[in-house]
């Protein structure tokens, strides 16, 4: 499917301004449009066999309007075909599979899920067997082609099993590393790790692709914990940027309002830079981002960004007697005019994210200072991009960078008002060089 839909993506439907009519509903849209990749009404699975798909319906295993998809990711490792994956969260029971990948086949809602890397490790969680897959809200594929998939260990509020990190070999779809999460680096019953990123220090093929740090947003007990693979060690940090903010807590989606106290969801790396002469003026002058990088964070529930230096996170001892400690290393670096869900920089430092009250993605070229004037809106659609839940910046097999957006109308969700006859989920794509027009910089 993603093979097919590769090609699709260097397509780019641009307008000023396009006033259409879908469904009854007034559609506006401005900016360049993202391609549709694919797109549900509701999601539907490739259960092993009909018979199966009537027993879980029947048994309530699977409700389809329980299912939303939050986060996506495509393997390119494949000469021969592209993969594209999503996870679809176990919020609450009904959702049979919670990690998948887009097939060919289409059913009546939209192309079926099929279960990655099978049906039988994340079937029916019960805490029995903590070896399968419970629930996942984000994944990555990193430059070493392994897909990370962190796993909550949670079916709504009840938790199954311990969280977890599991990694992927996606040229054999076997895990080929496991790491759980220490209970005391959790806060109870109350954390949920909903996001995560990869810095991959030794890529092939020069390196082993060993020495990775990951950072796993804990969103309820707003936390960050980082593990080192190599030494197969993780830490817990706080810090009171990881909150969230009660004035901004109040969502409006197209019209819809729900409240909803998140913390630390979005994270995003600062590019490797070669030179010491570049100046990210919104962190000031006490790094050096030839041989540091930045971690741009924000809370679900906040309008602020905020940025800390991986070296400080990378050193285990610093947080070891003291996980508050350098409270003033988490520096807020500017604010937007919305909140945002996820987030992605591209190799030149361009942050991308979506503005959710909007219905848009926004750019901010991260060497000037962060603030709503140097915010360029790239794309914004009042239909296709209503809470943009999954963001993602990938590099294609001819090296190019592609934007990647998953939206999934959660407002819709939090009021009861989602209707399945109605298209709610959808992935798009476009390169990044067609969105800044050719440019490498959003700088307005």
């Amino acid at each position: 499917m993603a093979s097919r839909v590769c090609g699709a993506v260097l397509l780019l439907v641009c307008a000023s301004f396009v006033g259409l009519l879908q469904g009854g509903q007034a559609q506006f849209a401005t900016g360049t449009q993202l391609k549709k990749v694919v797109q549900w009404t509701s999601l539907d699975f490739a259960f092993p066999s009909a018979r199966d798909r009537s027993e879980a319906i029947t048994s309530g295993r699977y409700i389809p309007e329980n299912c939303i998809p939050l986060d996506m990711d495509v393997d390119y490792g494949n000469p021969a075909k592209s993969r594209l994956f999503v996870t679809i969260p176990r919020f609450q029971n009904g959702i049979p599979y919670t990690l998948g990948r887009v097939s060919s086949t289409q059913g009546a809602s939209g192309p079926l899920v099929e279960p990655y890397p099978s049906a039988s490790i994340q079937d029916r969680p019960d805490g029995s067997n903590c070896q399968g897959i419970v629930s996942v809200f984000r994944i990555k594929i990193d430059e070493c082609n392994r897909m990370w998939v962190l796993d909550t260990g949670k079916v709504g509020e009840r938790r199954m099993c311990p969280a977890k990190l599991l990694v992927f070999d996606m040229k054999t779809d076997q895990i080929i590393h496991r790491y759980e999460i220490p209970a005391d680096q959790l806060v109870c019953e109350l954390s949920l790790l909903v996001n995560l990123l990869v810095d991959v220090q030794d890529p092939a093929p020069l390196g082993t692709c060993q020495n990775t740090m990951v950072y796993m947003a804990d969103v309820t007990a707003s936390g960050m914990v980082v593990y080192n693979m190599a030494r197969r060690k993780s830490w817990r940090i706080t810090n009171k940027q990881m909150y969230p903010n009660p004035d901004h807590g109040t969502f409006t989606v197209a019209g819809e309002s729900f409240d909803l106290m998140d913390g630390i969801v979005a994270m995003a790396l600062s590019p490797r830079i070669s030179s010491e002469n570049v100046l990210f003026s919104s962190y000031g002058q006490s790094w050096r981002p030839a041989s540091d990088r930045l971690l741009y964070f924000h809370a679900l529930a906040s309008m602020t960004e905020n940025a800390v230096r991986t070296s400080l996170l990378n050193n285990d001892t610093i947080w070891e007697e003291n996980v508050e400690a350098e409270p003033r290393a988490f520096r807020p670096i500017g604010n937007r005019n919305s909140q945002a869900v996820a987030q992605a920089m591209d190799s030149n430092g361009n942050l991308v994210f979506g503005l959710v009250s909007h219905n848009a993605i926004a750019c901010w070229d991260s060497t000037t200072p962060y603030s709503p004037a140097n915010m360029k809106i790239l794309s914004q659609n009042s239909q296709t991009l209503q809470f943009p839940s999954g963001v993602k910046i990938l590099r294609n097999r001819k090296g190019a960078e592609e934007l990647w957006v998953l939206s999934c109308r959660f407002q819709k969700v939090m009021t009861g008002s989602l209707k399945t006859g109605e298209t709610n989920f959808r992935i798009q794509a476009i390169q990044m060089s067609d969105i800044l027009g050719g440019r490498t910089s959003c700088r307005l």
